[in-house]
């Protein structure tokens, strides 16, 4: 038995999974949010829903430090975004259970997280992987010119980290931003290229510092 944490910010939902952990004998701490979440040292696993409302989508940079901490995070949600999904399991974490799921399917995934192993229904992963078809294709230097201008640099200074001219660099950030209207995702700001390409699994939030001048 073990000892487990859960966030979610819906209360009958959180008590829920509480009654579900306690009925196999696992010891239970609760939270709404992850500003309330303490990360006890005796934890041994969390149950991570992605949406938490008014606090919004959980970060996968939470996922990452529980992982150096040795703590195993297992994504429990309603699964609004596939690429969201993707983007906790590319920062760690040990499986996905869709809310729709049985109590049944929620015990094995905890199992298997608390084995070390990880743990996701072959429908659910079909569907992940089925979504993931809406990435955009993007060239070698689409590719790059959009990590170095999302991560905060000025369009001159990534012409001048590829090599090639302002107008040149606009145009694959232009290219970028058509291949998501395309596919009927408008990414007109830096923060929106930003946050799709993070979701889309392009960059990772440690690029950050790699695209310092």
């Amino acid at each position: 038995m073990a000892h487990i944490a859960i966030v979610d910010d819906h209360l009958l939902v959180r008590d829920a999974l509480a009654h579900a952990m306690r009925d196999v004998g696992h010891d239970v701490t609760a939270a709404r949010t992850l500003a309330e979440f303490v990360a006890d040292p005796s934890i041994e696993l969390i149950l991570l829903d992605l949406d938490l409302g008014a606090a919004g989508l959980a970060d996968a940079g939470f996922v990452t430090e529980m992982r150096a901490r040795g703590i195993p995070v297992l994504i429990v949600s309603a699964l609004g975004s596939a690429r969201h999904v993707r983007r906790m399991l590319q920062a760690g974490a040990v499986g996905v259970v869709a809310k729709t799921d049985s109590v049944a399917d929620l015990s094995d995934a905890v199992d298997a997280a608390l084995r070390g192993e990880q743990w996701m229904s072959p429908m659910l992963a079909q569907a992940i992987a089925v979504d993931n078809v809406d990435r955009p294709k993007l060239s070698d230097q689409e590719l790059l010119a959009l990590r170095l201008y999302a991560c905060g640099l000025k369009l001159d200074s990534v012409a001048r980290r590829m090599g090639v001219a302002s107008s040149t660099a606009k145009q694959y950030i232009d290219r970028v931003r058509d291949k998501y209207a395309q596919g009927g995702h408008q990414v007109r700001t830096k923060a929106e290229l930003y946050a799709m390409a993070v979701q889309d699994g392009f960059i990772s939030r440690e690029s950050d510092a790699d695209a310092q001048p």
